[in-house]
């Protein structure tokens, strides 16, 4: 039993020792513990903490676009202008639309309408039947041609008594109009200077009537002959003659009168 009493001890003093080390190493004391079964009052529970109550959603709506960056804002703003834009655009399209249809009903109507209309008849071509009067006008007008292409052919006495009753008061002569007295004055001159004449047709005359004017137009392709034995002069070749005969008074006369040289002889 002694050795099992010193060995206690050496652990009691080895314990007791270490406390007070410790003690002596640190700047506080620790104080004794109290025992349940002393006066002093009992340790309290620690407080627990309250509830904590969430803000409102409005308000934390508001905090939180406030606290939205500028870049965002600008991005809501620009996809409802864009978003406005395109409900313009549709709105446009439909009143393009409708006015289309608009249009495409009223030519249809149009259409329609006209297409209920009967054809005219086609109109008829006006036939153009000649005149009765001129199958007479154009033989006097070819006889009187003749017959005043013959006179001319006559010696001269003979040639400017016969010339009256070819012609009417007044003749375009060559382009220039004139009286029957002035052209028989020029008819004068010309026997003068070519006292011998022949002058016969080339086949038959070309004739062609005008009912609103009544006249018949006469054209005769003839050979010519002229002679002045005093001046030793010849004239010879082709010529045309071209008459106008009126029957406007009633009785066929001369009105217009020109002619030219198809050839000569010798040129």
């Amino acid at each position: 039993m002694r050795p099992v009493l010193l060995l206690t001890l050496l652990l009691t003093s080895a314990c007791a020792t270490g406390s007070a080390l410790a003690q002596q190493g640190s700047n506080w004391v620790d104080p004794p513990a109290k025992s349940a079964g002393s006066g002093g009052e009992a340790a309290k529970p620690a407080a627990k903490p309250g509830p904590r109550f969430e803000a409102e959603p409005e308000a934390r709506a508001q905090a939180h676009r406030a606290a939205a960056p500028p870049a965002r804002q600008e991005a809501r703003r620009h996809d409802r202008s864009r978003a406005a834009e395109m409900r313009r655009a549709r709105r446009a399209a439909l009143r393009e639309r409708a006015r289309e249809q608009a249009y495409a009903h009223a030519a249809r109507g149009s259409a329609e309408r006209f297409a209920e209309r009967p054809a005219p008849p086609p109109a008829r071509m006006a036939r153009s039947e000649p005149d009765p009067r001129f199958t007479d006008w154009a033989v006097t007008a070819r006889r009187l041609s003749l017959d005043y292409l013959d006179s001319v052919s006559a010696p001269n006495g003979a040639m400017l008594a016969s010339a009256p009753r070819f012609y009417g008061s007044t003749v375009r002569f060559h382009g220039r109009v004139m009286t029957t007295g002035a052209l028989l004055a020029e008819k004068q001159r010309f026997a003068r200077r070519w006292p011998e004449r022949r002058y016969e047709p080339q086949g038959e005359p070309r004739v062609a009537c005008d009912g609103p004017s009544a006249t018949c137009q006469v054209r005769i392709v003839h050979d010519f002959t002229a002679l002045s034995p005093s001046r030793g002069a010849r004239s010879q070749g082709v010529a045309e003659l071209t008459l106008t005969v009126s029957f406007a008074g009633g009785a066929p006369v001369i009105v217009s009168e020109s002619s030219r040289v198809l050839s000569r002889a010798g040129a």
